[in-house]
């Protein structure tokens, strides 16, 4: 039987290449996709530090959930894409049926159990994007077509990073004139600070530890901070005092979480973007309700409704997230391609995987 090339997880900060069978139809609303463009995302760091140990199969769970690829075969029941369609799902698997699925919430599937790919036995057991190939279930309902002016390098951003940053954006509520800060300047935090210098903000606070990212983020026309004990006060002093009206918080960690909060003017609005699992941190409830600060998060992210209007923000050249790509590898590589990412060098922020070779 012909076989395809996977990359699987092994144990701790221990990744490689996996020959298996090719993907099967194996449900009507299956398609099969040839894989064109992979990713590595932040959050697929949890898996590779172990964090998310308990829920792998050592040299069995395949990994990575962005992606771009064409449909090489559908099952009976699509009607929405044929073979040759170039798509891109997203990162969640969902039926677009049950109750959440209509509500929305498409990361809270009922019928998939809120399956993800390439997250684990925990996360319904799927195969990953970081392959040869994939089957992806419920295809009509979690999936897009790409339109021929978006290339593949734009194209995986879709499937998870660039809907993001857009909910993060819609959460901030940004008005004119705002002030509007932005702590974590990884790929979601590049993207995220993109679309606020789109939405009206007046001024623009990027914090983080990286300087590269920092630069990145000063050729915007953005104001940086290197993360440090006294960015409160500097933030204070940049704003005669007052504050920020909106922070998009996109690095996941208490810290980064306390600091926001302290960041905001009474009124401000919290928008957390960063992924948080299982952290159990105290915070001051009290404060929030007397200084009346908004506070929501992405959670569990919904990708899936952000999908189309990352596809038209692309097309209609709001923003270029390529841009953000600064390695390739091949999948044959991917081992080396996680040590990098993982290390986190001043010159990485986004590294695409070419699953059919450089």
């Amino acid at each position: 039987m012909p076989s395809l090339k996977i990359a699987v997880y092994n144990g701790v900060k221990n990744v490689g290449i996996r020959e298996s069978e090719l993907p099967q139809i194996s449900h009507p609303e299956d398609v099969i996709v040839r894989v064109d463009r992979a990713s590595i995302c932040g959050s697929d760091l949890y898996i590779y530090r172990g964090d998310l140990h308990a829920t792998m199969s050592p040299g069995v769970s395949g990994l990575g959930h962005e992606m771009v690829g064409h449909i090489v075969e559908v099952g009976s029941e699509v009607k929405r894409f044929k073979v040759g369609d170039r798509i891109t799902a997203a990162y969640s698997v969902s039926c677009g049926q049950c109750d959440s699925c209509r509500q929305g919430v498409t990361a809270h599937c009922e019928t998939t159990n809120k399956a993800v790919y390439g997250f684990g036995n925990a996360f319904g057991g799927m195969g990953g994007a970081q392959a040869e190939y994939m089957r992806i279930p419920y295809a009509e309902a979690h999936s897009e077509k790409i339109p021929d002016s978006i290339s593949d390098d734009q194209a995986f951003f879709v499937s998870c990073n660039l809907p993001a940053a857009i909910r993060g954006i819609q959460n901030a509520q940004i008005k004119l004139g705002d002030f509007v800060g932005i702590i974590g300047l990884g790929t979601v935090g590049q993207l995220a600070l993109r679309l606020a210098a789109k939405s009206g903000a007046s001024r623009l606070f990027a914090i983080d530890k990286n300087p590269s990212r920092l630069k990145r983020a000063r050729e915007i026309g953005a104001e940086t901070i290197l993360s440090g004990p006294n960015v409160k006060e500097q933030v204070l002093e940049m704003t005669g005092g007052k504050g920020l009206d909106a922070v998009i918080e996109a690095a996941g960690q208490p810290d980064a979480f306390d600091l926001s909060l302290s960041l905001l003017r009474p009124g401000g609005k919290y928008s957390g973007l960063g992924v948080y699992l299982g952290d159990n941190h105290p915070f001051n409830i009290g404060d929030v309700f007397l200084r009346d600060l908004n506070l929501s998060t992405h959670g569990f992210d919904n990708t899936h409704p952000n999908m189309w209007t990352a596809i038209r923000v692309i097309e209609r050249g709001l923003i270029d997230p390529s841009q953000l790509i600064t390695h390739r590898y091949a999948l044959d590589d991917i081992a080396q391609a996680y040590q990098m990412f993982d290390q986190a060098s001043d010159d990485v922020i986004k590294i695409a995987i070419h699953p059919q070779g450089l």
